[in-house]
């Protein structure tokens, strides 16, 4: 009985591991989940130049021909901050949207 007993442990166990590693692993990683590209650091950088701190984290970014939109939260309120990023590596259009805030 003891033998079946370890048996059916590792056949659950292995039942475990074979569900986790089916759960990922496929997905394009999220603004969160990787390094911030030179767009979104020059951003994140003039963002919080213009707000006065450094709590700041990425929301998202969109790239184009013309430039990258990012969007940041920034603060204790996480206020929305907008900003440009052009391909000759200057930013532009930063601005706080205050009605934009999680609480």
């Amino acid at each position: 009985m003891i033998n079946l007993d370890r048996f059916a442990r590792a056949t659950f166990g292995l039942a475990v591991l074979a569900a986790l590693g089916a759960c990922g692993g496929s997905e394009e990683p999220t603004a969160g989940m990787r390094p911030a590209t030179e767009a979104e650091s020059a951003c994140l950088r003039d963002i919080a130049k213009a707000a006065g701190t450094t709590d700041i984290a990425l929301i998202s970014s969109e790239s184009s021909e013309t430039g990258t939109m990012v969007k940041a939260r920034v603060g204790d309120d996480r206020t929305h901050w907008d900003c440009i990023a052009y391909p000759d590596g200057t930013t532009g259009e930063i601005m706080a949207e205050p009605h934009m805030t999680e609480g």
